[in-house]
């Protein structure tokens, strides 16, 4: 495993004081470090991606009525790069005039003290509070100066006050959890870092603004992205901080989260605020890995996440990408070009050649963002079967509609776009009666359609329910039940129009009208 062999100079000595638990909710948990996924490569690229998954025909549908925010959670992000003018979201609630302001934090330079943990301005210790540490130390963060002392008018996005009431003092643009400030920029603590790049990168490739005459275009450029730092200038992230980050995004209210790290090892802590925010009805896409094995990290190892695999110019999956059961869909992820934060130039930087499963997840994501805004009504799992059953299923059949080293094939945006767009009127459509567990809409896939869902039954002292959602599933499995998988289904949306609905109930039933198919 690549995390016994990860060393993080800065963090090192904390780590020792907190490496063996965390504890949330009277539970304990092993603390994981996790990574991000991007493989080195060659300096020369260019957008293959586009054309390779017909992105530009989706580009030409207008994104839809709702707008869309995306959490990325990753290292820190060049805020002011000019692929995101207007993009990050933000909290109304931390915004907007005020009367109130509390005093400026200021870092141990600006308070001439010898650099100490006790005034640098970082949560050392990763207990959600800033400079209660003490001992030498070689970072610090900037002071965090409110509205007066930057002479700019009184404002709730800095007046050192938690308007909110969340805990987290002017958490107006995301936050960052390494060092617990409200700042996800990259390189403030340490610009030479290792860590200081990939958020940026994983951003762009989702959403840099296209039509603005400059860079790159990104897969969606409508949606709002917010930017949360887990991972420090060092590339150093672990449960806790990935974990809450997670958490925050799911109060926040997003709609999906965009995930480009991982850890080797599962991780209960993260698999908690994973359920959580699916409890919220948030959906978490993340990064398969890069070992080229049957491997996959963690979180996109868990099957309530949905996990991304990379493809390579040449059409096929990429060599380092890593596959198993859990395995979902194959996106762009090698030979990117995408927007840089660099310690020169912090507004306008791009990279060449970026490689990784870290680039395959924000594109299904910005692809998923562009669905949702379409059908803001259909539940997740009705948007990603429309997703699935629309990719390009190379060797896969109807009788075979994943395997693992495919998952449910290669994306094609344009199809999936069109689908979203254009209901189908079904002759017939299936309804679950009292028998079923979430909202999803299920239909028999006509002719030679290739499923992109599979339906579960679950069973508990002589009780059964059937459901094609892995949230709904997970609570089950928790409590008890039983679970089988029984067939490959399709999924209907919102807006269809079927010409009958059929109510189901017995098990026989669903099983000898579903399996003519």
């Amino acid at each position: 495993p690549i995390n016994k062999d990860v060393t993080y100079p800065y963090r090192s000595e904390v780590k020792k004081e907190v490496d063996k638990i965390i504890s949330k909710t009277g539970a304990t948990y092993p603390l994981r470090v996790y990574r991000t996924l991007l493989t080195p490569n060659d300096t020369y690229a260019s957008q293959w991606w586009v054309g390779s998954t017909n992105l530009e025909q989706a580009w030409d549908i207008p994104a839809g009525a709702k707008q869309t925010t995306i959490a990325v959670i990753d290292t820190g992000f060049a805020l002011n790069h000019q692929e995101f003018n207007g993009r990050w979201a933000t909290n109304s609630e931390e915004s907007g005039s005020t009367a109130l302001e509390n005093p400026s934090k200021l870092n141990c330079d600006d308070q001439s003290l010898p650099l100490n943990r006790s005034c640098n301005n970082i949560d050392d210790n990763f207990d959600g509070i800033v400079d209660n540490e003490s001992g030498a130390t070689i970072r610090q963060n900037p002071s965090w100066l409110n509205c007066s002392d930057r002479s700019i008018a009184l404002d709730k996005s800095c007046n050192r006050t938690d308007d909110d009431g969340n805990g987290l003092v002017d958490d107006w643009r995301g936050w960052d959890f390494s060092n617990f400030d409200q700042s996800p920029q990259a390189g403030e603590t340490n610009p030479d870092g290792s860590g200081t790049r990939h958020g940026t990168m994983v951003a762009g490739v989702l959403g840099a603004t296209g039509n603005n005459n400059v860079g790159i275009a990104g897969v969606n450029w409508q949606t709002k992205i917010l930017p949360l730092q887990a991972l420090d200038d060092d590339g150093y992230g672990d449960s806790y901080t990935v974990g809450n980050a997670i958490y925050y995004a799911a109060d926040q209210g997003v709609d999906l989260i965009s995930v480009s790290l991982g850890t080797d090892f599962e991780d209960p802590y993260l698999r908690e605020a994973v359920l959580y925010a699916q409890s919220k009805g948030i959906l978490i896409v993340a990064s398969a890995g890069n070992d080229g094995c049957d491997c996959m990290v963690y979180p996109a190892n868990y099957p309530e996440v949905l996990a991304v695999g990379a493809s390579q110019p040449s059409g096929g999956v990429a060599s380092f990408s890593s596959f198993g059961p859990n395995l979902d869909i194959i996106a762009p992820g090698q030979d990117m070009t995408t927007s840089y934060w660099s310690k020169t130039n912090q507004t306008s930087a791009y990279a060449s050649g970026a490689a990784g499963t870290s680039f395959s997840a924000p594109f299904v994501s910005g692809v998923l963002g562009l669905l949702r805004s379409h059908q803001p009504d259909a539940s997740w799992d009705e948007v990603i079967g429309i997703l699935l059953e629309n990719s390009d299923r190379k060797t896969l059949t109807v009788s075979t509609p994943r395997s693992n080293s495919l998952g449910f094939g290669f994306i094609k945006t344009d199809q999936a776009l069109s689908r979203s767009t254009n209901p189908y009127s079904l002759p017939i459509n299936y309804k679950f009666a009292g028998d079923v567990l979430g909202t999803e809409g299920i239909r028999k896939c006509e002719g030679s359609l290739i499923p992109g869902s599979f339906l579960y039954e679950l069973t508990k002292s002589g009780q059964v329910k059937y459901t094609i959602n892995q949230y709904e599933i997970r609570k089950k499995v928790n409590a008890g039940w039983s679970l089988k998988k029984l067939f490959g289904v399709c999924v209907s949306l919102p807006t269809d129009t079927p010409d009958v609905l059929r109510s189901i109930s017995l098990t026989q039933e669903i099983r000898n009208q579903l399996l003519k198919q």
